[in-house]
């Protein structure tokens, strides 16, 4: 019977794991969430490391999509459809391959982003109180194997969304991921 409680050990890990008992995190963003790249190693990790924390998980990333939204709705529909129902009280968010359109960097473009991800991180704070958001800075685009289409490469974009992302969570005081140098670093490797 001892052996199905944790350890002491096991319970404080737990005690300092981001995720709580009980806690619902929903996957927000593009075809990377939608294709649960990230998302399935998330849930396992949750699952194997500690399964007693009971924590749901639900999918709600959409291929094609950016801040604005996409082809599954604008933005403000996406949220009331497919996050606030299942009152989240985690979310990530990873947006931004899409948002700057794959090419050279554009201002009018990064405007629309950044505005659009303040847009996203004030309705989650105002229609789910006390929402814990994590904010997943975009991936690389494969400029690194292939020859890039431009001078500069997509990536130098998405550097700087990237740059903006960690920005934004330092702001608001929002955990922040970064995707993007360690699966750079992969790609040059």
């Amino acid at each position: 019977a001892l052996s199905v409680l944790p350890s002491r050990a096991e319970n404080q890990s737990e005690s300092n794991f981001y995720l709580k008992p009980g806690d619902k995190v929903c996957f927000y963003g593009d075809s990377i969430t939608e294709q649960r790249f990230y998302g399935v190693d998330v849930e396992t990790f949750v699952r194997t490391r500690f399964p007693n924390l009971h924590v749901k998980f639900v999918n709600s990333g959409v291929g094609g999509d950016r801040v604005t939204g996409g082809w599954a709705g604008k933005i403000d529909l996406r949220l009331k459809r497919d996050v606030f129902p299942f009152k989240p009280n985690v979310v990530t968010i990873m947006l931004g391959m899409n948002d700057a359109e794959y090419r050279p960097f554009d201002q009018s473009l990064f405007n629309t982003y950044t505005n659009g991800y303040e847009h996203i991180i004030e309705s989650l704070q105002k229609h789910l109180p006390g929402v814990r958001i994590v904010l997943i800075e975009p991936t690389p685009y494969d400029d690194v194997t292939e020859a890039p289409k431009f001078p500069g490469g997509y990536n130098a974009v998405l550097l700087r969304y990237a740059a903006f992302v960690r920005q934004l969570a330092a702001e608001h005081h929002l955990q922040c991921v970064d995707f993007m140098t360690p699966l750079l670093d992969a790609m040059k490797k």
